[in-house]
């Protein structure tokens, strides 16, 4: 099949249509591609080979006639496809739901009834105009600039509202929607804020402006309503008994119980916000490494566990800002408070810290040093699954290389999801470690000791890596890929 003209494009082509052909899980497989995928997606490309007529033989009359590749392909790939489209429709390019409206409009013998019901949808779609709604965001936009003329139309002020409105690319167009009431003239400040705001679908997700606002709103109302609960007489309570548990000097054995139901009733009662306000004001980002274990100690006993959300304002208050201040290795009692923390917590804990202390690593930092030490110590091997998401939403650097080096050696066993978006995170990056000794040694251990792993739909993105390679293993690296291409014959 890897070989078959219906998978002949590009190596992000050939790992988004294999992911979208991985049974009823590939919608989401197919959308990880999108979000892993570092530059604008190839969309043309995909959708006009896929929308190619070429010649099939007709099953019932044994005749060859022409067919889109895309009904050619398995029944559940083509329900993720449509499904994925009429998921992710007003981030198309114009050109390109035009084109599959048109191969859709043209193939009458669809008998699958949920594909049929998919392909429906998208036509509905696209019989309208595209353009990206943004209703709600122009009606506050609208009595924002009212208020700006009322003060005067000086355009320095403009800066402000560009920076939380606008953020269009230049030379995008202006697209009017029928259903939009036009907004009444509020000179040059309104004028340029409604160039910007309506721009085409290919540009902007829909109502990405207005959500981004609203979510910051109501973030900063609900921090500021969860610092004046923790003033309240309930939060100071909460907080008084903290206290109490944080610096306890003794162990589970001789615990009294009372303190594990104190501890128990604020995760309970509080929203994860709030319990992030209480663990403030109770200075735990402050406390000693010890009370820190004891603390993590103390969670682990209690029951119910508390929510992910809960879990994750924890692992941030408890561990992101002291390991961000870190300037040398962490002590052995924080690595341990985090293995505890992990036992329960761990993809809270993954989530919370990977991306960030990743983001800011640099080798041989103390960052990178802990992030290599909650790998190896802290976690268990069921739990290593949880970091490969968090990696992958940072750009991969050498210290990422690092720590995906040590976390496939103490995996062992990848399967073939996990290898694919692996290979596909670090041979992007290529051209820029071409240099690096790290990134050859870990890509000449996927070629040797995970070669079953290696499929025909890999070569491309592997000899594309390896011609950017100026390390003396670059001949290494090429014998191994010459012996995995010679096992496929």
């Amino acid at each position: 099949m890897a070989n078959s003209p219906l998978y002949d494009y590009d190596r992000v082509g050939r790992l988004f249509l294999q992911a979208l052909g991985t049974g009823s899980h590939g919608l989401l497989a197919a959308h990880r591609v999108l979000q892993l995928c570092p530059e604008p997606f190839p969309w043309s490309n995909i959708l006009e080979n896929l929308c190619m007529n070429v010649p099939y033989q007709d099953g019932l009359t044994g005749k060859l006639i022409l067919k889109p590749k895309l009904f050619q392909l398995p029944i559940q790939l083509q329900r993720n496809f449509f499904s994925l489209l009429n998921f992710v429709f007003y981030c198309l390019p114009t050109p390109c739901i035009q084109l599959v409206a048109k191969m859709v409009e043209k193939e009458q013998n669809i008998s699958d009834e949920w594909l049929l019901y998919l392909t429906h949808q998208l036509l509905k779609y696209s019989a309208h105009e595209i353009c990206v709604h943004r209703t709600p965001v122009m009606e506050r936009l609208q009595i924002l600039c009212q208020g700006l003329g009322q003060m005067g139309n000086e355009l320095p002020k403009l800066g402000r509202y560009q920076q939380i409105w606008c953020s269009s690319p230049v030379g995008c167009s202006v697209v009017q929607h029928k259903s939009e009431t036009p907004l009444e003239d509020g000179g040059p400040i309104l004028n340029i804020c409604t160039k910007e705001l309506c721009t085409n679908s290919q540009s902007h997700k829909p109502d990405e402006e207005g959500k981004l606002l609203e979510e910051a709103a109501l973030t900063d109302t609900e921090e500021d309503s969860s610092i004046a609960w923790s003033a309240s007489t309930q939060g100071k309570g909460h907080i008084s008994n903290l206290k109490q548990i944080i610096y306890l000097e003794t162990d589970m054995e001789t615990l009294d119980p009372e303190y594990l139901l104190k501890l128990n009733n604020i995760c309970d009662a509080c929203t994860a916000l709030q319990l992030q306000a209480v663990f403030s004001s109770a200075g735990v980002a402050h406390i000693s490494p010890k009370c820190l274990f004891q603390l993590c100690t103390y969670l682990d006993y209690i029951s119910p566990d508390v929510s992910y959300a809960h879990a994750e304002s924890l692992a941030s208050i408890f561990f992101l800002k002291q390991v961000l201040s870190l300037s040398a290795p962490a002590s052995r009692t924080l690595t341990a408070a985090l293995t505890m923390f992990c036992r329960k917590y761990a993809r809270p804990a993954c989530n919370t810290l990977i991306s960030p202390l990743l983001d800011k690593a640099e080798t041989g930092s103390a960052y990178a040093d802990f992030l290599c030490r909650m790998i190896s110590e802290c976690l268990e091997l069921h739990q290593l699954h949880l970091c490969f998401d968090s990696i992958f939403k940072v750009p991969c650097s050498e210290v990422a290389v690092s720590v995906l080096h040590m976390l496939v050696d103490k995996k062992e066993t990848l399967n073939q999801s996990e290898f694919d978006l692996l290979l596909n995170h670090i041979c992007l990056a290529a051209e820029n470690l071409s240099k690096s000794k790290a990134f050859s040694k870990f890509l000449l251990v996927l070629l040797t000791s995970k070669k079953n792993l290696v499929e025909p739909y890999h070569i491309g993105l592997l000899t594309n890596s390896l011609n950017f390679n100026q390390t003396f293993l670059k001949k290494s690296l090429q014998n191994a890929l010459r012996k995995v291409q010679e096992s496929f014959k």
